[in-house]
């Protein structure tokens, strides 16, 4: 028996508790307060600025076009558009996380308990119009079809939320099962790489779900998704990370991501970058590792 309607079940809970809407049995969105979302897209518009070297704007035209003006300027990107906290910016960073924690902290309000561990790592996500070069071709390119589950294990939940840029023609594409009948866990088994797992895209077909601006969205790790850029996109900014609901582990690569709960940025936690922009990348201490792995330090004030 697959874990399918158990994740279904899970989906259709956390709809009720957070008072969010099901866009379909996996999937489930709320808007977020205004002001909420101001503050994050500040806080994330500041800290792309200092990693990326330009003048921060909070004209939205005026900032994409300096954003697209530094697409050459790599040294704090990773190939999947990941902007890396750095020493040279760590006060900008916190700034982010203090309004991401701000953000979710107000999602799950309704009932906090749910969320049985937070990740600290959120992924602040630059895709450019067109793809960076050094990422065409990788295994972990996420312009393929995956789960989030094939390099985190079985059980999270992905939260996604595009924050600015061209949303309406390049964002997360996702995909619905053709027979639910034909559901099996295995889709869902950890891989080094993505085109390892290509061959569960047979089971699957393109949904027509488009993220919207302004609004958090939940979806469990069996509907698969992809960066999708339709002709002549532009540039999107974006967060993904990882939602836990449920008595289930961690990858135990992934663990030193993870706390139980939602700290208090700036007056219970400070993080500290410990990796400059002049070192070379730290190496990933496994495949499955995260690209912070081994650069941030929890410091509790």
């Amino acid at each position: 028996m697959s874990s399918l309607e158990y994740r279904k079940q899970r989906m259709t809970d956390l709809a009720h508790v957070w008072q969010a809407t099901k866009v379909n049995d996996l999937f489930i969105h709320r808007k977020v307060p205004d002001d909420i979302f101001a503050n994050l897209k500040r806080s994330i518009g500041i800290y792309i600025a200092k990693a990326l070297h330009f003048e921060y704007s909070s004209n939205e035209a005026v900032f994409i076009r300096r954003l697209e003006s530094r697409r050459h300027d790599r040294k704090n990107v990773t190939p999947n558009g990941g902007v890396v906290p750095k020493k040279e910016y760590a006060l900008e960073y916190n700034a982010f996380i203090k309004s991401w924690c701000e953000l979710v902290e107000e999602f799950i309000s309704p009932n906090p308990f749910y969320l049985r561990k937070f990740r600290l790592t959120p992924n602040i996500r630059i895709k450019y119009g067109t793809e960076l070069e050094d990422n065409v071709g990788r295994g972990l390119d996420t312009a393929l079809p995956h789960s989030d589950a094939w390099v985190e294990g079985p059980w999270g939940m992905n939260c996604h939320m595009p924050i600015f840029g061209d949303t309406e023609n390049n964002y997360l594409h996702f995909y619905k099962l053709k027979n639910e009948m034909m559901f099996d866990d295995k889709f869902l088994e950890t891989s080094a790489e993505y085109t390892d797992m290509q061959w569960v895209t047979e089971y699957y077909e393109d949904d027509n779900i488009i993220p919207k601006v302004g609004y958090i969205h939940v979806s469990d790790y069996a509907l698969i998704h992809k960066t999708k850029r339709n002709e002549k996109a532009k540039t999107r900014v974006s967060i993904d990370t990882t939602i836990f609901a449920g008595e289930h582990d961690v990858h135990p690569d992934r663990e030193s991501e993870y706390l139980n709960s939602i700290p208090k940025i700036g007056q219970e936690l400070y993080i500290a970058c410990m990796t400059s922009e002049n070192d070379p990348p730290p190496e990933k201490r496994t495949v499955f590792s995260h690209y912070t792995s081994g650069s941030l330090k929890h410091i509790i004030l």
